[in-house]
C-alpha cells in the first residue's frame, strides 16, 4: 500500500460522518436444517449456542491440529446461519462443510454468486442506514436486525471490529447498487478497498493470506483477543491445541506492530535480529495520524515490544504492541 492511496476525504468521511463499500474478496455460505447449530458449534472456535438468534459472531474454522483454515463472521437467524469467510477460503470451507456435516441434519451452499455485503461506518452510520431502510438497526455491538431498503431484504449486523465501527449488511447481490445509493444519497461517501485495509491493519486484525497461513494458530494472531475463541462451550476440531496453549503455556510467536524507517520494497519481507531470522513483515501502510510507516508481522516471543529489528530490505523497525489506533463501541448509534 503506497503513501497516498487512501483520499483524504474518504478517511475524513469515515472519521466524520459515515462511508459506505459494497465489500470485496467474501465467500457467503447459507446452512439450514435443524442440526444446523449443533454441527456448526463443533467445527467453530466460538459459541453459537449462548448468543441466541439474531446474532453477529467472530469466529475460526481450524484443523484438526489446531491450525487456522479461516477466520469467520457467522450470523445466526431464527431460520439459518449465515458463514461469511475470505473469498481465497472458499473451497476450503467448502471442503470441511463437505466432511462433516451429515444432509439429514444440515444442508449447506454457497451463495456468494446471489449475495453481498454493504459496510457503512462512521459516527453517523446508524442514522443514515435508519433513514435509508425507514426500520431500527441494531443499537448493540453483535447484534443483527431485519431491515428493507427499496424493497430489497437487508440483513444489518452491528459491528466494531478491523478498525471499523459500523454496520454491514447483507443483501442479495442484485440490490447492493440499490443500497448504497441510498445512504449516498443521505450523505454517506463511497470509499475504496485500499482504506478498508489501512483500518485493519492500524487495529491488528489479522488477514488470512498475509498474517495468517496454513502454519498459523487462533493465538499467534490475536483470534482469542479479538473474540474469536471460546475457552467454555466445550469440544470442537483443534480444540485439544487451543485450549492447552491456553491453560498450559503460550504460543511461541505473536502478532506485533512493527515501526518501521521507511516504506517497505516488497511484502512479505524477513526480519531479523542480527543474522537471525525471528519473523515477517506482512502488512504495511502509511500512519497518518502517527506521521510514520507501520506493519503487522508474527515474530517470535523473544522479541519484545521496544526490540529494534532489521528487515530484508535493510531498514530498521521497531516492535511495538497493536493495535496502532484503539477503537471504541459507541461511534455509530
Amino acid at each position: 500500500m503506497v503513501r497516498g492511496a487512501v483520499a483524504p476525504a474518504e478517511r475524513d468521511a469515515l472519521a466524520t460522518r459515515a462511508a459506505v463499500i459494497v465489500r470485496p474478496g467474501l465467500a457467503l455460505f447459507r446452512l439450514t436444517g435443524g442440526g444446523r447449530i449443533a454441527c456448526l458449534q463443533g467445527l467453530v472456535t466460538c459459541d453459537l449456542l449462548a448468543p441466541g438468534d439474531d446474532t453477529h459472531l467472530f469466529g475460526a474454522l481450524l484443523t484438526a491440529k489446531g491450525m487456522i483454515v479461516s477466520p469467520l463472521w457467522i450470523t445466526r437467524l431464527a431460520d439459518a446461519l449465515m458463514i461469511e469467510a475470505p473469498a481465497a477460503a472458499a473451497p476450503a470451507v467448502s471442503a470441511v462443510l463437505e466432511r462433516f456435516f451429515p444432509p439429514r441434519l444440515c444442508h449447506w451452499e454457497e451463495v456468494t454468486a446471489g449475495s453481498a455485503s454493504v459496510g457503512v461506518y462512521g459516527p453517523a452510520a446508524g442514522a443514515l442506514l435508519a433513514a435509508a431502510t425507514g426500520g431500527a438497526p441494531p443499537s448493540a455491538v453483535g447484534r443483527v436486525a431485519p431491515l428493507r431498503c427499496g424493497g430489497a431484504s437487508v440483513i444489518a449486523a452491528r459491528v466494531v471490529a478491523r478498525g471499523l465501527d459500523g454496520f454491514e449488511c447483507l443483501v442479495p447481490a442484485p440490490a447492493a447498487t440499490g443500497v448504497v445509493e441510498q445512504l449516498t444519497a443521505r450523505g454517506a461517501r463511497v470509499i475504496a478497498p485500499v482504506l478498508l485495509e489501512e483500518r485493519r491493519i492500524l487495529d491488528g486484525f489479522p488477514r488470512l493470506g498475509a498474517e495468517i497461513d496454513e502454519k498459523t494458530l487462533p493465538q499467534e494472531v490475536r483470534l482469542d483477543e479479538l473474540g474469536a475463541v471460546s475457552y467454555t462451550k466445550g469440544c470442537y476440531l483443534g480444540q485439544e491445541t487451543v485450549a492447552r496453549i491456553h491453560f498450559r503455556g503460550h504460543a511461541n510467536r505473536y502478532l506485533a506492530g512493527l515501526a518501521l524507517e521507511r516504506e517497505p520494497e516488497t511484502l512479505p519481507l524477513d526480519i531479523l535480529e542480527g543474522e537471525q531470522a525471528v519473523g515477517r513483515l506482512t502488512s504495511a501502510c502509511w500512519w497518518e495520524a502517527g506521521g510514520a510507516w507501520v506493519g503487522l508481522s508474527v515474530v517470535r516471543r523473544g522479541v519484545k515490544p521496544g526490540s529494534v529489528v532489521t528487515l530484508a530490505d535493510g531498514a530498521a523497525a521497531t516492535a511495538r504492541e497493536l493495535p496502532w489506533e484503539p477503537l471504541h463501541a459507541g461511534g455509530a448509534p
